[in-house]
């Protein structure tokens, strides 16, 4: 919508100064013997536009329902004009202003270009929450303890989550390490993530890892592999592009006396089985793995892509990207009819062969048919990040504001901005369900993903995760921008008081795996 109105007030800030266009529809007008057909177009146009503006949830905080709504009491003010006041005076009033043409349409042509850019640049303009402690809002409840989660992955007993704690990029920031972590699923609370570095059996064999090499995760994937161990997939952007593989081991270990009755009585580790080193000219954000070991790789943009680049990207929509293919024969490939603004998450339905991408800055999600090389589908939304697949649903996330909107708090650790979570057919893209999400301690979101009745929320700028239930009372209507916050959970979950002795897919019961005799106790997270 916003990309829609502003390239409209673009497109009439480009006409204004053309004074032959509207000398001629001035001298059509001239011959008109009435101008009542007009107010009658102007009231079928602006009554239903402002009765749709105003229905809709706090349109007041969004420039470019304001702008519309403004057009509308314009078209109202025409109307009622061209009723009250007789033909002659109205056509004299029209010779005035064709006098005085340039004097009048160079400033609303300005007017024109500067509404379009800040309909682009800044979506809301609406109250953001500050955010100076680990509290729960109406709607969601945030649990603290994690640095910038920007992608989760559910251990396979699903008693624990797996974060990616992102660091930073190029352009918008200088290149920052993170780390992996893990959080017991039930309580929220971080526990320990032992992790080690074996040889490299499953990546490239040119590529090398050790524990002091510098590491700055970003998309994860985890997959149970088709000899029955599971492999979880890491992209890296420290010392180069590349994707880490990590075996997930489950370890019994032993109760401390202060263990709760509920927590599990297991613990999982990581072990680091290879490395795969990406182009050169490749710079990476999510990835997919395959039960074989290969993935699909989202490649988002160049390395020398600027701040400009990324602005300019936003209104253009132009292809900046695309997704790789990878496996151990044919090493990396370009995936065709992946080309697009931004490629962002990546997912692969391996049952029926469609690959999902989020094309971030296209606004848009489109699905693939490998076996047919073609686009099958496509859903509109705005900034769509990391993609979860799961159990026929496509879970995306979704900014309700535009990119400027981030200064607004930029001094801020969590951004507060609205935004709102969506459940897609997997197959049809249709809309299931939608959450959104305004004035609450969260915000930047970058994946939604379910866990039994409740849906956990990332992001690449927050120090906290955010949840809410899958309520019936809880959903939002596919049309609709706000949900009722009376059946949200509003438990808060402090690492303060954590205890840290426990821990990380699903309804699967974890059994002791032969790690190659390696001892995890004796490594660092």
């Amino acid at each position: 919508m916003n990309t829609v109105v502003a390239g409209a007030f673009f497109l009439v800030a480009l006409l204004l100064p053309i004074k032959p266009l509207f000398s001629k529809c001035t001298a059509w007008l001239m011959s008109l013997q009435s101008w009542g057909r007009f107010a009658v177009v102007d009231f079928m146009v602006a009554v239903p536009l402002i009765l749709w503006i105003v229905s809709t949830d706090s349109w007041y905080y969004y420039t470019v329902w304001i702008a519309l709504f403004t057009l509308g009491l314009l078209l109202v003010c025409e109307a009622i004009y061209l009723l009250a006041v007789d033909i002659d005076l109205c056509k004299k009033h029209l010779q005035l202003v064709l006098k005085h043409y340039y004097a009048i349409a160079l400033p609303l042509a300005l007017l024109c270009l500067v509404l379009s850019l800040f309909i682009l640049g800044r979506a809301y303009i609406g109250p953001v929450v500050a955010v100076s402690d680990c509290k729960s809002g109406a709607q969601l409840s945030i649990a603290c303890g994690v640095t910038n989660p920007e992608d989760l992955a559910i251990t396979p007993d699903g008693q624990f989550i797996i974060v990616s704690e992102f660091g930073s990029i190029a352009p918008i920031a200088e290149f920052g390490s993170g780390r992996l972590a893990l959080l017991n699923a039930q309580t929220k609370r971080p526990v320990p993530l032992p992790i080690i570095y074996s040889e490299n059996s499953w990546g490239d064999g040119s590529c090398e890892k050790t524990a002091e090499s510098p590491f700055g995760p970003h998309g994860i994937d985890l997959v149970t592999r088709e000899d029955g161990r599971y492999q979880l997939a890491v992209v890296n952007h420290m010392a180069h592009e590349s994707v880490e593989m990590f075996e997930l081991v489950a370890l019994e270990r032993e109760l401390a006396e202060d263990t709760l009755p509920d927590e599990p009585s297991n613990q999982w580790g990581l072990v680091w089985r290879g490395c795969v080193v990406a182009p050169t000219e490749n710079y990476l954000n999510d990835v997919s793995l395959l039960t074989d070991g290969s993935f699909f790789v989202s490649h988002m943009f160049g390395h020398d892509f600027s701040v400009n680049d990324f602005l300019t990207v936003t209104i253009t929509k132009q292809n900046t990207g695309y997704v790789l293919h990878w496996d151990k024969t044919h090493r990396f490939s370009q995936v065709p009819n992946t080309d697009g603004a931004q490629p962002n998450g990546v997912a692969y339905d391996e049952q029926n062969g469609l690959l999902y991408v989020a094309f971030n800055l296209a606004d848009r999600v489109a699905v693939i048919d490998l076996d047919l090389g073609v686009e099958t589908g496509s859903f509109s939304i705005n900034a769509p990040d990391n993609l979860i697949l799961k159990a026929g649903s496509l879970w995306v996330t979704s900014l309700d504001h535009e990119i400027l909107d981030v200064f607004s708090c930029e001094e801020t650790g969590v951004c507060a901005l609205p935004f709102t979570v969506t459940e897609l057919d997997a197959l049809s893209l249709d809309r299931r369900n939608s959450w959104s999400f305004k004035g609450e301690p969260f915000g930047l979101p970058t994946v939604a993903l379910p866990l039994g009745d409740e849906v956990l929320i990332g992001s690449f700028r927050s120090e906290r995760l955010a949840f809410f239930l899958l309520d019936d009372d809880n959903v939002v209507a596919t049309n609709s921008d706000a949900i009722n916050p009376e059946a949200a959970n509003s438990k808060t979950v402090n690492p303060e008081t954590a205890n840290p002795k426990t821990t990380a897919l699903e309804t699967t019961s974890p059994e002791a795996i032969n790690s190659d005799a390696i001892n995890l106790d004796a490594t660092s997270p």
